[in-house]
């Protein structure tokens, strides 16, 4: 009883949406799935702008390569 329940709500909620979908001047399951014309797709945007390597990002880079070599050393030491 219960599982008849749950499909007829199911069936009821999906045919709903499905008739709240249709637009007024479009009769109801008329060509459902036939191609309807499209909008062209929109213009492209323009390509970002390129980012500099400047002194932030090369000095980031070299206190990274200074803590590994550190770390390495370190690590030398132990052994």
């Amino acid at each position: 009883m219960n599982m008849k329940k749950i499909a007829f709500s199911l069936v009821m909620l999906i045919s709903m949406s499905v008739f709240a979908q249709q637009k007024k001047d479009e009769p109801i399951m008329d060509n459902w799935f036939a191609k309807k014309p499209t909008a062209p797709p929109p213009a492209t945007p323009p390509p970002p702008p390129n980012v500099p390597l400047d002194g932030g990002l090369v000095a980031l880079i070299a206190a990274g390569g200074a803590v590994g070599y550190k770390k390495y050393k370190d690590r030398k030491k132990t052994e």
